[in-house]
């Protein structure tokens, strides 16, 4: 069995927290797959994989369909005849300099946040299906969750219609559009996949003193990474399609 982690190269150092929780929270034979876009500057995730032989770095950029093939191939590989129980898919940009006004928009910059943050989820899901189904049918007997198979894609509380019809939170259209698009496409994959025996449902990790989340935001990395991991290992089918929080809490669409 497998555990996959999605991320961008501008956050690797949330990723090795993460790797680190993830191998902290697995039997010793699982593995835990850190995709990064550029391994070789990945310095600390080297390092943890090279003290945790479960700990696989895999390189991929999440806009490159082909990178994309060859992190399956390389998945596939480790894996043998084991399928894949847990994908999650925590990449994401937020370019902040554009501002939040409509008429600061451009084409270009609503494209990039769509490519990264909705279309990425998307395919990267698409190509490491046939993983997922092997591990949900391997599975068969237990019931909906990561024990079995499942898709957690990291959004965010800012892609809440609700809670922007609220004026609750950045009212940024690149990032918050977007979000809300992905937690569309978790909807509707939740759907599909459920007929697989595969759990789909997204996760807001909270505001997090991260590159993008700043220092002051309000929890730490680790907090955040703990608390999420929690609502991961607990999920079930009740929370199937729904936006959940790092506490647990639903977040209306």
């Amino acid at each position: 069995m497998g555990h996959a982690k999605v991320e961008q190269s501008e956050i690797i150092k949330s990723s090795v927290n993460a790797a680190k929780s993830f191998r902290a929270s697995v039997y010793v034979d699982e593995y835990v797959f850190a995709a990064c876009r550029s391994p070789q500057n990945a310095a600390e995730l080297q390092a943890l994989a090279k003290e945790n032989s479960n700990v696989i770095i895999i390189k991929l950029d999440v806009t490159d369909d082909s990178d994309i093939d060859s992190a399956v191939e390389q998945t596939r590989a480790v894996l043998k005849n084991e399928g894949l129980n847990l994908l999650i898919n925590n990449v994401g940009i937020f370019n902040k300099s554009i501002g939040g006004d409509l008429q600061q928009q451009r084409r270009n910059d609503l494209q990039s946040h769509f490519d990264t943050n909705v279309s990425a989820p998307i395919i990267v899901t698409q190509k490491f299906l046939p993983l997922l189904k092997k591990a949900a049918e391997d599975n068969s007997s237990l019931p909906l969750g990561c024990s079995r198979a499942a898709v957690i894609n990291i959004s965010s509380f800012l892609g809440s219609i609700t809670k922007a019809l609220q004026g609750t939170g950045n009212q940024d259209y690149n990032y918050c559009v977007s979000k809300a698009a992905l937690n569309m496409a978790t909807a509707l994959m939740s759907v599909e996949l459920r007929r697989y025996g595969i759990l789909v449902a997204a996760l807001h990790p909270g505001w997090v003193q991260t590159d993008m989340g700043g220092p002051n935001a309000a929890l730490d990395k680790e907090t955040s990474i703990q608390k999420c991991w929690s609502v991961i290992k607990n999920a079930s089918e009740k929370s199937c399609g729904l936006l959940l929080s790092y506490d647990g809490t639903i977040i209306p669409f």
